[in-house]
């Protein structure tokens, strides 16, 4: 199957289904970064309001919107 093909299926699936494949792609990106996980989890365990973002800064982060 070609990336072509890939995005072509993309396109029909519905939002449920969307997020589920991006996290699933988030996990492929950052599987080989031994970091990662402990940078994720100083994020997660930090309790102060400043580090955090809206969910629609998230997207724009991630270039949703």
């Amino acid at each position: 199957m070609s990336i072509t093909e890939i995005k072509s299926e993309m396109e029909n699936l519905p939002a449920e289904a969307l997020r589920e494949l991006t996290a699933f792609l988030m996990t492929l990106r950052h599987r080989e970064d031994k970091g990662y996980a402990r940078r994720m989890a100083e994020k997660i365990d930090d309790t102060t309001p400043d580090g955090w973002v809206t969910l629609d800064e998230f997207d724009k982060k991630l270039g949703f919107q």
